[in-house]
């Protein structure tokens, strides 16, 4: 009696099988992998929202502590703490400055950045470059001094 296994003519088939099966495995999961790593990366960057509510928060509170408001349609300057604080937009992003020096970016990715007078405030305006807009309005209670040409 012969048995199968003892010869090699079915052994042939049974290794392509074997590896075809291996390959197709592999060829199935390397989509996933790459969604994967496109989720991971999509997910690393911080949603817009985010950027806007600390910048809006950080606003906000230094804005109840300062005085000598000076608005104009593309800037806010104000004196808190005895330093003169600006904020205007530079290029594609909104900058602070503290005295005059520095360059400290706050929000990225702006089209367009709009600043208003409100009572006892300013309402500022933005759009970013992917269309999406926000605005908000800050208040501030103090006496400002007049408003820049």
């Amino acid at each position: 009696m012969k048995f199968a296994c003892l010869n090699n003519k079915g052994f042939t088939l049974l290794d392509a099988m074997l590896s075809f099966l291996v390959f197709s495995i592999i060829s199935l999961g390397f989509p996933l992998v790459i969604k994967g790593f496109e989720t991971i990366q999509k997910e690393s960057v911080p949603p817009r929202y985010y950027e806007w509510n600390l910048f809006s928060q950080s606003l906000r509170t230094e804005l109840r502590g300062g005085s000598n408001f000076l608005i104009s349609s593309g800037a806010v300057s104000y004196v808190s703490r005895g330093e003169t604080i600006n904020y205007e937009r530079y290029q594609d992003s909104i900058r602070r400055q503290v005295d005059e020096r520095g360059h400290e970016v706050v929000l990225q990715g702006v089209d367009s950045f709009e600043i208003s007078e409100v009572p006892q405030g300013i309402r500022i305006d933005v759009i970013f470059e992917e269309g999406e807009i926000v605005e908000s309005e800050f208040y501030y209670y103090k006496e400002k001094a007049p408003q820049l040409p």
